[in-house]
């Protein structure tokens, strides 16, 4: 009878965690491995590079951010070799680009924000700052562990940038920031855009986390992604 009660628990706990990702178990259940090349795009502060800190060992890490002080200050955070630090944005084409940096910096773009978030805003500077292809950078790579993409809008322009590493399946996880609302002007949310390209391109959904709300309205969501094997 207490095994049966016990049996009947573990269940609803079972049930009711399903309800979300463990982040950290997902990738090291995929990962599977001691030390990896992990590419952060969109690095910001480096709050995700540190959160993977705390449980993953690198190989060798490409952070790619576009503020100058945010890459001058990781670099003081991480003085190894293991890290590379580009202060380069990533997109579909090699040109200069206008950049709005905002006061919260993970807000910072190379769109213009709307009006969905009055308190983003409050812009600091807008400068130009040179992009480059994701496949330009990394067209020798045979194998990247894990690759995340968080930058602002442009994701769907970064993924279109390494179709090459994704027609070779080179990418063993990839973790992307999804918009399901319009947050800049002129723009589109570009949640089925991203799901069709990878789909096109023979990577699958397998999890998603950090969904986060408007209005009970799903505003964005965190995508991991993996190769069709």
């Amino acid at each position: 009878m207490l095994l049966k009660y016990y049996q009947k628990l573990d269940d609803a706990i079972s049930y009711l965690s399903s309800s979300f990702c463990d982040e950290k178990k997902l990738i090291k259940s995929i990962l599977k491995k001691k030390e990896i090349y992990y590419i952060d795009v969109g690095l910001n502060q480096g709050s995700y590079l540190d959160y993977l800190s705390s449980f993953i060992d690198f190989k060798c890490v490409y952070a790619f951010e576009p503020i100058p002080e945010l890459c001058n200050k990781i670099k003081k955070n991480y003085p190894n070799s293991k890290m590379k630090i580009f202060n380069l944005a990533l997109s579909n084409k090699r040109k200069k680009r206008i950049f709005y940096q905002y006061e919260i910096s993970s807000q910072s773009s190379f769109y213009e924000q709307n009006n969905t978030f009055k308190s983003f805003k409050k812009l600091n500077k807008k400068y130009k700052v040179q992009t480059d292809k994701f496949d330009n950078i990394f067209k020798n790579f045979k194998t990247i562990d894990f690759c995340k993409i968080d930058v602002q809008g442009e994701d769907l322009n970064v993924l279109k940038g390494m179709k090459l590493n994704l027609s070779r399946k080179t990418i063993k996880l990839i973790k992307i920031e999804i918009l399901f609302m319009n947050i800049y002007k002129n723009e589109k949310p570009n949640f089925y855009h991203i799901l069709d390209y990878m789909k096109k391109n023979q990577y699958f959904l397998v999890s998603i986390s950090k969904i986060k709300f408007k209005n009970n309205k799903i505003l964005f969501m965190d995508a991991f992604f993996q190769p069709v094997k």
